[in-house]
């Protein structure tokens, strides 16, 4: 790999870092946990063929119990909620024995959720993440609009600084696809275009989808192009379930000052 004051080049699959060492500090700038979630019971219903409700009871500030009522499938979890709009929480914990993580995020006011799970599957012989959405309301609230699609991020070349020494920038081409690359940290050099998938929170907050193709990682995010800043998790198998919450400061790149 490249020392910070090289320009590096093309950096083969076979030198790129594994999670534990290219995150090291990435939950530096973590906002607060948030703790008004403690005491609520929400049972979410799912916008699925098979009409799924799941109750999530929030026990204490770190744990909470979590049931599918269609099947009984029931369990504990140590969870993390950050409040990153006021009544907008995104919610994230590790169902260990399923080796599969589960990011919410659900807006209290409008009774909006998502679900975003993730999980392992065998791909080509090789070890990889699935992640699978699913919109939901809140306690079953009939007035309720999806999370939608949008197109706000095309163009946009935004930087992410997750430390001090860890910079990324990402160019968003189409509702798709996405560029990023490493300015500097333990990945400067390094780069990709993947499949992402871009929903409409509120005003200028964006959940952000991307899954990797060379490296088995799933990274859900909410980007905030208010307060210039991102909420989220990655979630990977590096050989063994690996996961992570961090968060990023944001700058918008103007276009005519795009870097490569």
């Amino acid at each position: 790999m490249a020392s910070a004051n090289e320009t590096p080049g093309y950096v083969p699959v076979s030198e790129w870092p594994n999670l534990d060492a290219l995150a090291v500090g990435f939950n530096e700038h973590l906002m607060a946990e948030s703790r008004k979630l403690t005491g609520k019971s929400l049972t979410l219903f799912l916008n699925d063929a098979n009409l799924t409700r799941i109750a999530h009871r929030f026990i204490d500030a770190d744990t909470l119990e979590w049931e599918v009522q269609s099947d009984k499938q029931t369990g504990t979890a140590k969870y993390k909620a950050f409040e990153v709009r006021p009544d907008t929480f995104f919610v994230d914990f590790y169902k260990s024995d399923y080796q599969e993580q589960v990011s919410l995020v659900m807006n209290l006011r409008t009774g909006q959720a998502i679900v975003g799970l993730s999980g392992f599957h065998i791909k080509d012989e090789q070890k990889r993440t699935w992640t699978r959405f699913s919109n939901a309301s809140i306690d079953g609230r009939n007035d309720v609009v999806p999370f939608a699609p949008t197109t706000d991020l095309i163009g946009k070349h935004i930087l992410y600084r997750y430390t001090p020494r860890d910079a990324y920038e990402h160019i968003y081409l189409n509702q798709g696809t996405l560029t990023w690359h490493c300015l500097s940290g333990t990945e400067k050099g390094l780069a990709d275009t993947e499949p992402c998938r871009v929903l409409k929170l509120d005003e200028k907050l964006y959940l952000l989808f991307w899954s990797e193709k060379i490296m088995p990682v799933e990274s859900i995010v909410v980007v905030d192009l208010q307060q210039m800043r991102s909420t989220g998790r990655f979630f990977c198998w590096d050989p063994k379930p690996a996961r992570l919450e961090g968060i990023a400061y944001l700058t918008i790149v103007p276009k005519e000052r795009h870097t490569g």
